[in-house]
């Protein structure tokens, strides 16, 4: 019988990860638990594999692996359009500490053993995985501490895990789609009190009048809206939130990603079946590229912004947290204060990986969102939004 263990690095690279992956030692500590197969999705490995043979889709892959031991089967690839069959197939997932693959492990309601890269600056992931390993929904360690981690704490993770409540994940897809239509009503009667506010009494008769049959209309306009993507566990988190969005009201939708972010553009393509409305725009800072660089990056992004935002006219701009949204937002800032355009609502939700405190993107846009949502209450201090909301897709948090 076939006791399996799936490895993912997402769209990251996680070369210490891989290293204590693809090793005997690690084969041979799995097989005391009863694992005899593991399949490794190595991502943007720069070192050589030597103890795991190429996998094979064409195959069955029931070669032994004679290098490492004649009991355990190891296989690796490095990037698939879905890693979904992966981790359905799969008895326990070793994951990175993104928040995308973290979600999709407990969704499956697969054990997630959850390696922190101490390598990343501004290690936000670290936040996630310590906050739900407390909680006991994952397993939390570092790649120095693997083996170590597996060999004294799996059993009892294992014995007293806390599986995902899809009930909750379900009731808060739909509060955030309610949420979202009811602000976007709230936006726009508080535009047209400050529009009649500023008409003289000879027109209010006229105005009221105008007005209910303007509301009438606005409930059915369809809103033309822009979700902006980021790699990795910015569009998981994204396309949870769109879920139960009103896609009737909400369209057409396009999404918008950096240039270089091919795996967002694979997720597009198997989420959104009809024919989505793809844009790309340079990146404005890529990982671990220093603030004084990303000053000329973001630059450059806000210019290509302004075309695309100018060009579509969204009415409302969706993002989560990737750098990408920032020139977006600010581009939709300057094109409503020149009063050109449709003046789009900027809609804002933190991401899950954010726990103790606002990301980068966060700080800046919580000043020029029209909504801003978090989802841990810790952050319900750290902003200075006027309209903030909590909203946890996941979770329990009160």
């Amino acid at each position: 019988m076939t006791k399996s263990v799936f490895v993912t690095v997402g769209t990251t690279k996680f070369d210490d990860l891989i290293d204590k992956i693809d090793s005997p030692k690690l084969f041979n500590i799995l097989l005391k638990y009863g694992f005899n197969k593991m399949i490794i999705q190595i991502g943007n490995y720069s070192g050589t594999i030597e103890n795991s043979l190429p996998f094979n889709d064409n195959k069955n892959n029931n070669n032994t692996n004679s290098s490492s031991t004649t009991k355990f089967e190891s296989l690796y690839f490095d990037y698939k359009p879905s890693l979904s069959e992966f981790m359905k197939n799969s008895d326990l997932i070793i994951s990175h500490a993104g928040s995308g693959s973290i979600l999709e492990s407990l969704e499956n309601n697969k054990p997630c053993i959850c390696v922190v890269n101490d390598r990343l600056m501004d290690n936000h992931q670290k936040e996630l995985a310590d906050k739900l390993s407390n909680l006991s929904y994952i397993l939390s360690t570092n790649s120095t501490s693997l083996y170590e981690t597996i060999e004294t704490k799996l059993d009892e993770y294992l014995k007293n895990r806390i599986y995902l409540d899809k009930s909750i994940h379900q009731k808060a897809q739909q509060q955030f789609a309610t949420s979202l239509s009811n602000q976007f009503k709230l936006i726009n009667n508080n535009n047209n009190n400050n529009n009649n506010n500023n008409e003289n009494d000879n027109t209010k008769t006229t105005t009221t009048s105008s007005s209910s049959s303007s509301k009438t209309t606005n409930s059915k306009k369809k809103l033309k809206t822009m979700v902006v993507l980021g790699s990795g566990g910015h569009t998981t988190e994204m396309f949870y939130l769109l879920k139960k969005v009103d896609k009737n009201k909400f369209n057409p939708i396009t999404y918008v990603l950096a240039d270089s972010d091919k795996r967002s553009e694979d997720k597009i393509r198997i989420e959104d079946t009809s024919s989505p409305i793809i844009k790309k725009i340079p990146r404005s800072r890529n990982v671990g590229q220093s603030f004084f660089k990303s000053i000329f990056t973001t630059l450059i992004a806000l210019f290509y912004s302004m075309l695309l935002v100018f060009k579509e006219k969204p009415d409302t701009l969706l993002c989560n947290g990737p750098g990408t949204c920032v020139p977006l937002a600010v581009s939709v800032l300057l094109l409503r204060w020149l009063r050109i355009g449709k003046g789009s609502k900027i809609i804002y939700i933190e991401s899950l990986a954010r726990v103790n405190d606002l990301s980068l993107s966060g700080k800046i846009l919580q000043h020029i969102s029209d909504w801003f949502v978090v989802q841990w209450p810790e952050l319900l201090s750290k902003t200075d939004s006027s309209n903030v909301s909590c909203i946890n897709l996941f979770f329990e948090t009160f």
